[in-house]
């Protein structure tokens, strides 16, 4: 074999191997038709778990992605909240960068950045598997292609999400653009960064290990998804299930609910009963509102409202020792009800009037 035809044999298997590692680069792959955008977003959702307890969900969430989404950054601000037989206020913030071979997942509540790694040739799903197109609508001034399937709707542009909606049961998770940006550029004050907490390294075992063991999602849209999956599998048609799974299907999505309340109520019980104890021995009003400081604390969980406080304690005693009194009392009775909840409807019914 002459020299000539050595190098061209060397020069096709180099350019297979190049070839070859490209398309196993993560920032090849192109995961959007553009090569950068912004989109801001506005979120709701809800709707009723039973029949004295309903649900609200309002937030916002921002989608930025460069170099066809290799480089991509989602966030998310959701406050999440119970009102009825149930009280509950969640206020939920997230944010994920995926860039290159890494994910960072930033934990707000204890200031840390979570890194895993990008599990290298996956692919994302196709964002209309399963769907049909079925027309087109304008978000935020962008002609988007609507697809719908079994519980959902998504109106993509260029693959870019600018309006998805999950429905099932009379429940609803919906996030629409309200602003499209096409000509961002690097320097922008909303880049694509995340905030300099330390970083927490997992192995790609250690989070897949993690993920196979959590039992349900924490996030609604998630939730909800799960619920539309099992729909699906039963045919499809919401109308044919049976009582029994229909409740099965609404204590999957309301068991975060469940889980915060089992250990939230309890606590409530001996807060109440300490603060009583506390405003028995008051004798001013500055000494009567310091009883209040964990109530005001554990109330907050519930409500969300941190203020509450006492205006005439010598005055206003009597009526206000009546109402904890009154208060103790309904809870206690509920207690062992309360403990002996398995599920999400269990509670719901332990906490009717």
């Amino acid at each position: 074999m002459n020299t000539i035809s050595i190098i061209k044999r060397s020069a096709i298997c180099l350019c297979g191997v190049v070839t070859s590692l490209l398309a196993s680069d993560p920032s090849q792959i192109k995961i959007y038709d553009l090569p950068k955008a912004m989109v801001r977003y506005t979120i709701s959702g809800g709707g009723v778990l039973s029949d004295d307890v309903n649900m609200t969900l309002k937030g916002e969430g921002k989608l930025r992605f460069r170099e066809w989404g290799a480089v991509e950054l989602v966030e998310m601000q959701i406050e999440e909240k119970t009102v009825g037989s149930l009280h509950y206020r969640m206020q939920k913030r997230t944010c994920e960068k995926r860039q290159k071979k890494q994910i960072l997942d930033v934990d707000f509540e204890n200031k840390k950045i979570r890194e895993r790694p990008l599990p290298l040739g996956k692919r994302r799903t196709d964002p209309t598997e399963g769907l049909v197109r079925s027309g087109q609508q304008m978000v935020a001034n962008v002609v988007c292609d609507m697809w719908e399937g079994v519980g959902i709707r998504k109106c993509l542009y260029k693959k870019i999400p600018l309006f998805t909606e999950y429905h099932a049961l009379g429940l609803f998770y919906r996030e629409e653009a309200r602003e499209v940006y096409f000509d961002i550029n690097a320097t922008e004050h909303s880049a694509c960064n995340v905030p300099s907490y330390p970083v927490e390294k997992f192995s790609l075992y250690t989070t897949n290990f993690k993920t196979k063991n959590n039992k349900l999602p924490r996030e609604f849209s998630k939730r909800l998804l799960k619920i539309i999956e099992q729909i699906k599998a039963k045919g499809g048609d919401e109308e044919k299930l049976s009582e029994k799974e229909r409740r099965v299907l609404i204590n999957m999505i309301g068991e975060p609910l469940f889980q915060s309340q089992k250990h939230l109520l309890p606590k409530l019980l001996e807060t109440l009963k300490r603060t009583r104890a506390c405003l028995v021995q008051a004798e001013k009003t500055t000494v009567a509102n310091a009883c209040l400081y964990d109530l005001i604390q554990m109330k907050s969980y519930f409500t969300g409202n941190r203020h509450n406080t006492i205006e005439n304690w010598e005055h206003e005693r009597e009526a206000i020792l009546d109402t904890f009194d009154e208060n103790i009392v309904v809870l206690q009775s509920k207690m062992k009800c309360i403990r002996g909840a398995k599920h999400f409807s269990d509670l719901a019914a332990c906490m009717r009037p």
